[in-house]
Order: C-alpha cells, then structure tokens, then sequence
C-alpha cells in the first residue's frame, strides 16, 4: 500500500468574470479572489504500479464522504494519466461552503489529483493539473496556480493571461446573501450571452486589470470588481446587492466584489490605509445582518508588498 497527500486553496468569488475575445471565439473568462488557508485536504491510500489488486478489499476506488463525486472522477483521471492502478481510499476533508461561490470542488478535486500524485512520485505541472480539473467537473477555477494571479478560461482550463503574484491585501467583509438556501449549481446555469457592448466592457476592464497588478492599485482593482459584479446582475441577481453596494459607499470602503455564480459578497476595505477598527467593523456587520443577510465574518487576501 503506498499513501499520498494533498491539499488546495480556495477563494472568495471573483475580481472579474466575463468573456474575451480570443482568436476569433467569445471564451468565458475570470480572475478569482484568492484568500489564505487550505480549503481542502485529501489523503490517498492506493496501491503501487507493481502490487497486487488484491492489495485492498476490492479493486475500486472508494470515496468518503462518498457523495464526492468530483473529486472521485479527478483521483480517476489522475490513476489513468500517471499509469496506476485506479483503486484505493480517496479521504477528503473540506473547510469551504458548498453551493456560495467559494470553489469547494475545485478544492478537492485539485487535492485528490495531488494526493494521487503525491502517493505515486508524480508531479504534474499547474497546467496538467487544470486540464484533469476541467475533465473532472466541466468548469474549475485556478487555484491550482498557487500564488499567481491570471486569467483563466474556467471551460478550457487555460491561462489566458498571467499578471504575476502581487495580490492587494484588502479586509474582506464577507456576506452570505441567501443564508439557508439552497445553494447554485455553477455548471446548471444557461451560459450568458453578452451584448457586443458588454464584451467591449469586459475588453475595458482586462485592460484596467492588467494595469493595476502592474502598479500595484488595489483602488482600480475594487473598482473593475465592483463594475464587473453590477453586470453580471443581468444573469445571475444577487439577493440585496444594491444595499450593499451602497452600504459600501456609505462606508467609503473600496468596492464590492461577488461570487458570479454563487450567493458570496464581500465588501472590500483598503488595509494599507488602515485597519479596519473593532467597532466599524461591529457597525457594518450589524447594518449587514439589518438586510437580512448572513456576515460571514472579516478575512484578508494578499499581501502587503
């Protein structure tokens, strides 16, 4: 029996989601709001290219909690890319929301590839760990490229563009906007048909990314986040969402961003100016849970430097 582990991290929704222009095809496109901490963890116990099958207690390959279904296909996918037999015990461990926007699968199915992988003596590259992650769930988010911000076709599983590492360390009110619903099934959503208007947006709002990771302004950044949320109500409504962009501006934080096909929300505070005190942060979650939506608490993203 050999053992493997893996581990990935997860988000909070996007900076940006829409589509681009890309040799002559409209490609849905999007760059997520990556946030420390591991979203999932997954321990693989299989067997080695030489054992026996009989080696386990049956030759499949079990998963627990077995409602997992992503993450299962994923370790198959990655058995049959590397080569070995696809049997053993995929134990996956999930600290992420299901169903808001926070990539939950995406996490598993990147920690079971790397934990087969891990198990075996294979590294695969970000890309190949992409391409497996879109054969598993159909689309994924790209968080198996640790520590660089790009935009990703989340249908393709392909880098479009890479803006580096540099990410703003804004505070984050995070707000569950439907609490107790049932969640979105990202993959049954119809796919949105943009005007030729809105894809000249999305064209505009790449641009302005592109820019501020290259100087380093978490100001535009909130700003393109916040203008790429208000038009995907057009597809997908967010519950409150106007309440909160305008609790935002009444609290002078930076902009709101969203999970475009979940029910996430976060209010975005600058921290290089200042932290965001004790009590304003009581204030504005108190005036949040007043809307009838769910705080979810404060949390940071990026860096400093």
């Amino acid at each position: 029996m050999i053992l493997g582990v893996g581990s990935a991290g997860h988000h909070h929704g996007e900076i940006l989601q829409g589509a681009t222009r890309c040799e002559g095809e409209v490609v849905p496109c999007l760059i997520t709001m990556p946030v420390g901490g591991v979203g999932s963890r997954v321990k693989f116990c299989g067997v080695g290219p030489d054992g026996p099958v009989d080696a386990v207690p049956t030759p499949i390959l079990v998963v627990v909690p077995a409602w997992k279904n992503k993450a299962a296909r994923a370790a198959r996918l990655a058995l049959e890319a590397i080569g070995a037999p696809v049997t053993g015990r995929l134990e996956i461990e999930c600290s992420v929301a299901t169903g808001v926007g926070l990539g939950s699968s995406t996490c598993d199915v990147v920690a079971a590839i790397r934990a087969v992988c891990d198990a075996h003596g294979v590294e695969l590259s970000a890309a190949q760990v992409a391409r497996l992650a879109i054969e598993a769930e159909g689309a994924a988010d790209p968080i198996m490229f640790d520590g660089e911000m790009v935009l990703f076709a989340q249908r393709q599983g392909r880098v479009l563009e890479s803006f580096g590492s540099w990410m703003p360390r804004y505070a984050v009110l995070s707000i569950d906007t439907d609490p107790g619903g049932p969640g979105v099934d990202t993959l049954s959503l119809p796919m949105p048909r943009y005007t030729d208007a809105e894809l000249a947006a999305f064209e505009s709002m790449i641009g302005r990314v592109r820019e501020a990771f290259a100087h380093r302004d978490p100001v535009t950044l909130a700003a393109v986040a916040t203008e790429s949320a208000t038009l995907n109500q057009r597809f997908v409504p967010l519950r409150k969402f106007q309440e909160i962009r305008d609790l935002a501006a009444e609290y002078r934080a930076l902009g709101i961003q969203i999970s475009h096909s979940g029910t996430v929300a976060g209010i975005l505070f600058d921290s290089r100016a200042a932290q965001l005190s004790d009590a304003l942060a009581h204030e504005v979650t108190e005036r949040v849970r007043s809307m009838g939506v769910r705080p979810r608490g404060l949390l940071t993203t990026g860096a400093d430097h």
